[in-house]
Order: C-alpha cells, then structure tokens, then sequence
C-alpha cells in the first residue's frame, strides 16, 4: 500500500479500537445474567423456574473474543507504526515537518487576509460626546448643566497594507506548492504493511469476520 493508504488504515484501526472499546465497556455486552425463581421456598408445591435475561440484542460478540482482537489492534497499530516511520526516513524530506508547516502558512494567511480588510478610517459621530459646565444662579450657586459635542474618531492602520498583501499571496503558493509535494510523497511513497481486515467494511462486520476466522 501506499502512504496514503497507509493514513487510512492507521485511521481505521483506530476508530475499530473506539468501537471495540465502547462494546466491551457496556456491562450487557460483557456479563450473562440468569434467575432462579425459587416460588417452591416461598409457597410449598409450586414448581421453580430458571430464566436466562441476558439483553441477547445487545449482546453480539463473545467478550473474550473482543478482548483478543484489541489486542489485536493493538499489535497491528504498532506494526502499522513501524512500517510508516520507515517508509518515511526514505523521504527527500521530513513529511511531518512540511505537513505541520503548512498549517502555520495557512493560519498566518488568513490572519493576513483578515487584517487587508481592516481600513483607515475619520468619522465624526455628532453629538456622542457628553460633558458638563457650570453657572451660577441668582443666589450665586453652582449649575450644572449638560451638553453634548462631536467625536472625530480617526482610525490609522499601523501596517503596509500592501506588504500584508504580498506576503499573504506568497505564503498561499508556497503553501500550494507543499501540499502539491506532500500529495505526491503520499501516493508514491510505498509501505511494508497489508491491513488484515477490509478498509471499506462496517466495524461489527469486521469483527465478526475477525471471530469467524478464529
């Protein structure tokens, strides 16, 4: 398989894992439970009866059988783990490396992108500014009285505008040209590994295929 295909097992595993998990941690799937009524103790003559009320519908696997096939996960993740980390160091470059630089070049264009929109700007609000003076009255006391006056807001982008724009377009191709080369690594790259289970089969089908070959 390729690299690519090798991401996607390594994603199936996991989600089989979570499923197997989530199974074996539900009490009803990992217990048999069984009444006696013993009517016979309580009223003598009448006759005992034993009931099996195992929730059957819920209860699809045997539990020692989803057990051993974590575990055989867990021995295919690992195995899996190996042959990517090796199909890797054959590399012209670090895959890794240019996969987590690439989102940063992306982050740090859009930030750029947000920031080309942000504008200069001189507004007068009218009359949303509030103070007040004094006068006196008559007897010569202090008034107070309110008035209100224009706000010229004057906004100024603290950037070069045009820089931003240069650097934004310059970090989407370089981007570009790295996810160009990440695609190609992925699909050309071959791995050591067969998946023993079907890629594309839903997960209980996969588990009762891996209980059926037991």
């Amino acid at each position: 398989m390729n690299l690519k295909e090798a991401f996607q097992a390594q994603n199936l595993i996991n989600k089989l894992f979570n499923h197997a998990i989530n199974y074996i941690e539900r009490e009803g799937n990992v217990v048999t439970i069984k009444e006696n009524h013993l009517r016979s103790k309580a009223l003598e003559g009448q006759p005992d009866e034993k009931y099996d009320i195992t929730d059957l519908e819920s209860k699809k696997f045997p539990a020692d059988k989803i057990i051993d096939f974590l575990q055989k996960l867990i021995d295919e993740r690992e195995k899996l783990a190996h042959a990517i980390s090796k199909a890797k160091s054959k590399m012209d470059f670090d895959l890794d490396a240019a996969v987590y630089t690439n989102k940063s070049r992306h982050t740090l264009a859009q930030t750029l992108d947000y920031l080309t929109k942000i504008q200069s700007s001189n507004v007068i609000q009218r009359n949303q500014g509030r103070s007040y003076f004094f006068t006196k009255d008559s007897n010569g006391a202090n008034i107070q009285t309110e008035y209100k006056y224009d706000i010229e807001r004057i906004q100024t982008i603290d950037f070069d505008r045009n820089k931003v724009r240069r650097m934004s377009k310059g970090l989407y191709n370089k981007a570009d040209e790295v996810s160009n080369n990440i695609d190609l690594a992925l699909v050309n790259t071959q791995v050591d590994y067969e998946l023993p289970f079907n890629m594309h089969g839903d997960y209980d089908s996969i588990i009762e295929d891996y209980i059926n070959a037991e």
